[in-house]
């Protein structure tokens, strides 16, 4: 295995680990208690992908093995639909500066890019039709219920598109079908490129 591969895996981890990070300290320093801190920040899918993508890819750095080429396309694109929804629906909301410019960048659009280069540069794709992308679908959807029921259990949901309470049961469907279409016409579209891509060994 050549050690570029697992180094630059291992950065990319750490970058996350560190925005992370960032994000937790800030909460701390608003005065948040630790458990209730780690508790708002895994209410987000933002939060929840990143920690996702962070773990394979220092799993990768320590083990110097190249994942499946399905595990390492769900995580990919559920980091690009973390940028391209923050991007076109969220950041206009926020005007962060300084410790939390970073984190809000480093979570929604340094660490995105950075995973769809990865996987550009050094996924396996020893067996790209095997992908089959409706999988990667899993944990969006698992989210997506996890969000739902924990804002309607406790009455804060994490994104302003699926507030029950606020937009209605309707309007949160026709959100959240919207955002499946995005999730499928991308998977797609990362397993047609893989299917073009150079084979790579998986060891």
């Amino acid at each position: 295995m050549n050690p570029k591969y697992r180094i630059t895996a291992g950065l990319i981890g750490l970058i996350g680990l560190a925005a992370l990070g960032t994000q937790l300290g800030l909460r701390l320093g608003r005065g948040q208690s630790l458990g209730a801190a780690i508790w708002a920040m895994a209410g987000f899918f933002t939060i929840l992908t990143n920690l996702l993508m962070a773990a394979t890819m220092l799993t990768i750095a320590v083990t110097g093995r190249r994942l499946p080429f399905g595990w390492m396309s769900m995580i990919t694109l559920s980091m690009m639909m973390v940028g391209l929804v923050y991007h076109t629906v969220l950041a206009q909301n926020f005007a962060f500066s300084g410790l939390r410019w970073w984190a809000d960048h480093g979570l929604h659009s340094l660490l995105p890019a950075l995973m769809l280069w990865f996987w550009l540069m050094e996924t396996s794709r020893a067996n790209p039709r095997g992908g089959q992308p409706l999988l990667w679908l899993l944990w969006p959807l698992g989210y997506g219920i996890y969000a739902l029921v924990r804002g309607g259990l406790g009455g804060r949901y994490p994104y302003p598109f699926l507030n029950i309470e606020a937009l209605g049961v309707g309007a949160v469907a026709l959100n959240g079908a919207v955002l499946l279409a995005g999730f499928v016409g991308f998977a797609y579209l990362l397993n047609e490129l893989g299917q073009r891509m150079p084979l790579r060994v998986q060891v």
